[in-house]
């Protein structure tokens, strides 16, 4: 994949004083070639989010007119004062919270030019949706594997299909957050992640200096709660989480009101590999579990898959039924367990299933797109994103491939 000239103007300015305010050319390609830009950037929590803005402001623009859900579903739920209500409860607890994130995401809109409002709605369409009733894109699939010291954490990002043609690669360094009293919150922040076209960091795969990799699967709780955090926030906010306990305080909100809706959450650290995890987390409600987790390790678990339903709170946490879910971890149970990388690409890159494959794309059922695989190696150091089958493409090489954690 060629790097675009962004990604090095971005770099090398960045590189020349402790913060910095890239001012670089927009990314303008938008075509249906295989395109994942990159881009290096440094400065605070709103700087860092206007030059995001500013570099993929055509691919945001673009996402923003096109994305049907946010015209026919989101701003109509805002347009009633009862959505309106909701969404405004959930913007005041996240800037109770999480100032820095409103400032990031208030700082992409201002270099994208974009309404705030519709980035916020963004922000909290998963809860939005589920309180209409309406299905958000079901995703993803996720395969760990702990065999012969050979760890790995592969996921396929399945997404609404125009996220694979405006999507982007950020690798953010941020400065601590300060108030307007000069009072500092948190430590720098060092991370990558897939970032979908206007949208916070986070909400697909990612990781950050501390060795900390997360891969994020929906689940559909029924019990979405007003006035909580909502889910792309806290998956933006485990971005800066250091070690697990950290991690899970972060995305259980233990120190906030608590959980709107819920996620799945895969995490490997590279300081520690010999434990992988996953993390069911539900809305916050009285009287019902807050999260599972799952460490493969301890359990002597070789290989373990999680996909759009939740597994350990299946039948604890009410929540919608997926089909696509059903399909692909009937498809997985009939093949045969993974003992390498090859084998977890079969899998993710498999199309057996007519109606709900693995490796997604859209048709009369099903309406999701694969549009990236992200591979964490943690016995080799290696993450790698393929943008097209990770099956087919096997014998090649992955579109991007880097070491991690290294900034």
């Amino acid at each position: 994949m060629k790097t675009s000239l962004v990604t090095v103007f971005a770099t090398l300015w960045c590189m020349r004083g402790p913060l910095c305010f890239v001012l670089a050319k927009p990314v303008s390609s938008l075509n249906d070639t295989l395109n994942l830009p990159e881009l290096h950037v440094r400065g605070t929590h709103y700087e860092v989010g206007y030059t995001i803005g500013y570099t993929f402001r055509e691919r945001i623009q673009d996402f923003y007119t096109k994305y049907t859900i946010l015209k026919d579903t989101l701003l109509p739920f805002y347009a009633s004062p009862k959505g309106k209500a909701i969404v405004q409860g959930y913007l005041k607890v996240a800037n109770d919270s999480f100032p820095q994130y409103v400032a990031e995401l208030a700082g992409m809109c201002d270099g994208a030019g974009v309404p705030f409002i519709q980035a916020f709605l963004l922000t909290a369409r998963h809860e939005i949706l589920l309180m209409e009733r309406k299905r958000d894109v079901s995703s993803c699939t996720d395969v760990f594997m702990d065999i012969a010291n050979q760890r790995i954490l592969a996921h396929n990002e399945d997404a609404e299909p125009m996220i694979k043609d405006h999507a982007y690669l950020v690798h953010a360094q941020i400065s601590p957050y300060k108030f307007s009293n000069g009072t500092q919150m948190g430590d720098w922040e060092y991370f990558t992640a897939y970032t979908y076209p206007g949208h916070l960091p986070g909400c697909a795969f990612g990781h950050n200096l501390q060795g900390m990799v997360f891969t994020v699967n929906a689940v559909f709780p029924k019990d979405v709660q007003p006035e909580k955090q909502v889910r792309y926030m806290l998956n933006r906010a485990m971005l800066a989480a250091k070690e697990p306990g950290e991690a899970l305080n972060i995305i259980t909100n233990k120190n906030g009101p608590g959980v709107a809706s819920g996620f799945s959450v895969n995490i490997g650290y590279a300081s520690d590999f010999s434990k992988l995890y996953n993390i069911e987390v539900a809305p916050t409600v009285p009287n019902l579990p807050q999260y599972h987790q799952t460490v493969l390790d301890p359990l002597g678990l070789e290989h373990y898959f999680h996909f759009n339903m939740y597994d350990k709170l299946n039948g604890t946490v009410p929540q919608y039924d997926d089909p696509s879910t059903e399909h692909r971890k009937a498809r997985v149970a009939q093949m045969a367990s993974p003992y390498d990388l090859k084998n977890i690409l079969d899998i993710l890159g498999d199309t057996q299933d007519p109606d709900y494959p693995i490796y997604r794309t859209p048709n009369k059922k099903d309406d999701a797109m694969t549009v990236a695989t992200a591979v964490y190696d943690f016995s080799q150091g290696h993450f790698s994103v393929y943008l097209q089958n990770p099956k087919a493409d096997y014998e090649g090489h992955p579109s991007i491939q880097r070491f991690f954690p290294s900034f």
